[in-house]
């Protein structure tokens, strides 16, 4: 190369680099968080403008001071330096600042280590912080006006096909950094269910690298180790309907990480494009749940003690070993007990469910003769069927005694839920049919009754925690929405299935059936 030309790309060179050191200091002083670096040993190196506004100390007061200096002993800079040179990255930190005029300021501090050894921290007045969500809000708001005013305008210029094709390479790339930066673990899978794109957030979660998965099928990714449970649930939940969204947790005992995954259709039309999977980290939301699980459970047997006192102090007075009582008195008792007896029910249904939530429902399997369940259950409620004049038939077919293998307390306890529900909610000289037969393997159960039925909008949460159908508060105010989702879980707990069939003001058929023994 000619000496003259080398010597023209070395100025332009030398003046490149000053246009990036101005650049870089016209950045670092516009910045609206105050900014530090510091050497490795916490002495303040350089600092932004909004330092300076910030602690109203000048730049060059600031500089070559130690960092501690400015914030209060209490807070032990030294350290959190020590502990930023160990991990690299320390976030949100509550510090006490201490300005010029020795007024105290609360901020929010984060230290980074850089490539040099030294340190960066950056501080923001937690004050200020409302301030600037709120100017960010209304800058994304006139961005997102100005959006769809140029989304209008294009739509008037479509003859314009190379501005057409900027437009969508720009949406494009904000499209890829929402993806990327996606706080939960986002994959696509195309049309022919192969592996399209995976977020940085997903690669963490499931220890996958985006070289190594995208083009893969989901039975390819299922012979990767990190992924087989993952595929797992997406092979084996396979949709209905083109539309349909399931979700399903996933543990990762590797991570002690809980997911929620999501499988949701994009579609173009009719057609279904692709499917995008979701992986939501739920830990922090089990943990919760576990904790409200311990304490219901220890406030149920706390309560449970006294009200098996009051009941057999109850029974005492009610029977007459205490000495005689007046027949006014005994209705009373009678109402009290009744309620108590409310109240252990109560008890024991919030007892279930804690021990459902925590796993430790545990199950005491016996061959028992099903029919015979069923006629004791029946035999107990026949009192209030004749009270109400209800018209029970059955149909139990004795062929069917030993074939299934269950927890006789909890198995009856599912049963008789639905039979005191089918009671409870028709109305007086209304039918109940219960029917008891074997079929395609399994053993079928089913109630059926006139009553007032479940309404349409609100049957896809039958089976959820605490849920009263409206017109069943209106009919009977006294309940705890707990029996059907107890049922459920110990239907599934003994590999059965539970589902219905209702129309309101025509009734209700409940239906379950159990595995037999083979």
């Amino acid at each position: 190369m000619p000496k003259e030309n080398f010597k023209a790309l070395y100025n332009q060179a030398l003046i490149d680099l000053d246009e990036v050191k101005s650049i870089d200091g016209d950045f670092f002083d516009s910045l609206p968080i105050a900014i530090c670096e510091l050497d490795e040993k916490g002495i303040i190196k350089r600092v932004s403008q909004s330092f300076e506004d910030l602690t109203g100390f000048l730049i060059s007061e600031a500089v070559n001071s130690p960092i501690n200096k400015f914030f209060s002993k209490k807070d032990r800079i030294d350290a959190l330096l020590g502990i930023t040179r160990d991990d690299k990255l320390l976030r949100g930190q509550n510090l006490t600042l201490i300005t010029k005029g020795d007024k105290e300021i609360s901020v929010n501090g984060s230290f980074g280590i850089k490539k040099d050894k030294g340190f960066i921290v950056t501080l923001v007045d937690v004050s200020s912080v409302r301030d600037i969500y709120r100017d960010m809000e209304d800058e994304a708001k006139a961005r997102t006006r100005a959006l769809e005013e140029s989304r209008r305008a294009l739509l008037n210029i479509l003859e314009d096909t190379e501005a057409a094709k900027f437009q969508a390479e720009e949406e494009k790339k904000k499209t890829n950094a929402i993806f990327n930066n996606f706080l939960d673990g986002l994959m696509m899978l195309d049309e022919h269910k192969k592996i399209e794109l995976i977020n940085p957030k997903a690669e963490e979660l499931l220890d996958l690298k985006q070289t190594d998965i995208i083009g893969l099928s989901l039975k390819e990714l299922g012979e990767i180790n990190e992924a087989k449970a993952l595929v797992k649930i997406l092979i084996t939940k396979k949709q209905k309907k083109k539309d349909e969204v399931f979700r399903e947790e996933l543990k990762l005992d590797n991570k002690g990480v809980i997911l929620e995954i999501t499988s949701q259709p994009i579609q173009t039309g009719d057609r279904v494009d692709s499917t995008l999977i979701i992986l939501h980290d739920i830990t922090r939301e089990k943990f919760i749940d576990t904790l409200k699980s311990q304490f219901v459970s220890v406030a149920a047997h706390q309560l449970r003690t006294p009200l098996s006192i009051i009941k057999w102090s109850l029974s005492m007075l009610i029977g007459g070993e205490m000495g005689e009582i007046a027949e006014n008195h005994k209705v009373i008792l009678e109402k009290a007990n009744q309620t108590n007896e409310r109240m252990i029910h109560l008890i024991n249904d919030l007892l279930n469910v804690a021990r459902i939530e925590e796993g430790r429902f545990i199950y005491k399997p016996t061959t028992v003769e099903f029919t015979e369940i069923i006629e004791a259950i029946i035999d107990s409620v026949m009192p209030l069927i004749e009270k109400k004049k209800i018209i029970l038939t059955t149909e139990l077919h004795k062929d069917i005694d030993k074939v299934v293998k269950v927890d006789i307390e909890k198995i009856r306890l599912a049963a008789k839920n639905l039979i005191d529900n089918a009671i409870r909610y028709t109305p007086e000289g209304g039918n109940i049919h219960i029917e008891l037969v074997k079929e395609d393997g399994k053993l079928l159960f089913s109630v059926k009754d006139s009553g007032i039925g479940i309404p349409k909008e609100q049957q896809e949460r039958v089976f959820t925690k605490f849920f009263r159908a409206s017109n069943a508060v209106r009919m009977e105010t006294e309940g705890t929405g707990l029996g059907l989702f107890i049922t459920k879980n110990i239907l599934e707990s003994h590999g059965g299935t539970i589902w219905f069939k209702s129309q309101e003001k025509k009734g209700t058929t409940f239906f379950f059936n159990l595995p037999v023994i083979l």
